[in-house]
């Protein structure tokens, strides 16, 4: 059911877009993380204070969050860097199964005495791993930013350790969905925007649910109400959503492994 090659193959083959993405990411906490002394030094919390507080609470610019590094940190800077990791995450979950049809490999791999369902397990290995390194690397560039630069004294660890494993855990939902649906396009670019279009609409509906009780529901359709970026900061994580997010990520492969099983590549 696991075969090694394929996976080292497209670790191989995403290893430059997963420098490219880390570097990215570490910009966004960079240029974000490292305001956080700026902001509080300009007043920012009164300006904001003075915003409808559906429209700051909507992008989770809440002034609490401008007078505690973890909880700025946690609660807002990383809920931006979950939007750019889970757009990446799904654009690599698709682009791991559509890549081989898109190219015609699928004539060659998938008739090897290798099943269609080890080929989408192999390929969703190479993707927990390639996750793994990328919000290790995540959490390191945090911790030496807030850690040693913005606020060593106050800058929590492990609160953070924690904040950093839930948006792993979300990343990895956010692939097994893009690997469900995968199985149904034949093009990579459909995937790309496809995986925009998702990492966007998820991120839409946990400002709509925070802005207004009423749509409060919207939350429980998102990966960020599961991840509780701000919770973790506080030292407060979301049991459930530790247990919901890694299984919406093995359904997610179960089902790219059945639909391609049954797809007809001629």
């Amino acid at each position: 059911m696991f075969n090694g090659n394929i996976a080292l193959t497209e670790i191989s083959l995403n290893r430059r877009g997963l420098l490219v993405w880390a570097l990215i990411l570490a910009i966004v906490i960079l240029i974000n993380l490292g305001s956080f002394n700026f902001f509080k030094d300009v007043g920012l919390v009164e300006m904001i204070e003075e915003y409808p507080q559906a429209f700051t609470t909507g992008l989770g610019i809440t002034p609490e969050k401008f007078t505690n590094v973890n909880l700025y940190h946690g609660g807002l800077v990383m809920l931006y860097v979950l939007l750019l990791a889970s757009i990446n995450s799904m654009m690599l979950a698709g682009e791991m199964i559509i890549r081989d049809m898109e190219i015609g490999v699928v004539e060659f791999l998938y008739t090897r005495p290798i099943t269609r369902s080890a080929i989408v397990i192999s390929k969703a290995f190479a993707f927990l791993i390639l996750m793994t390194l990328l919000w290790i690397i995540i959490y390191l560039v945090s911790t030496i930013i807030g850690a040693f630069g913005v606020a060593p004294a106050l800058f929590d660890i492990y609160a953070q350790f924690t904040v950093h494993f839930m948006g792993y855990l979300a990343c990895l939902a956010a692939g097994g969905i893009a690997f469900a649906l995968a199985p149904l396009f034949d093009r990579t670019q459909v995937s790309t925007f496809l995986a925009i279009g998702l990492g966007l609409g998820f991120f839409l509906l946990n400002s709509l649910s925070a802005m207004h009780e009423l749509l409060s529901f919207l939350s429980y359709l998102n990966i960020y109400y599961y991840a509780d970026l701000a919770g973790a900061a506080m030292g407060n994580p979301f049991r459930v959503g530790m247990v919901v997010l890694p299984v919406i990520f093995i359904i997610g492969v179960i089902i790219s492994a059945v639909l391609i099983r049954n797809k007809d590549f001629a």
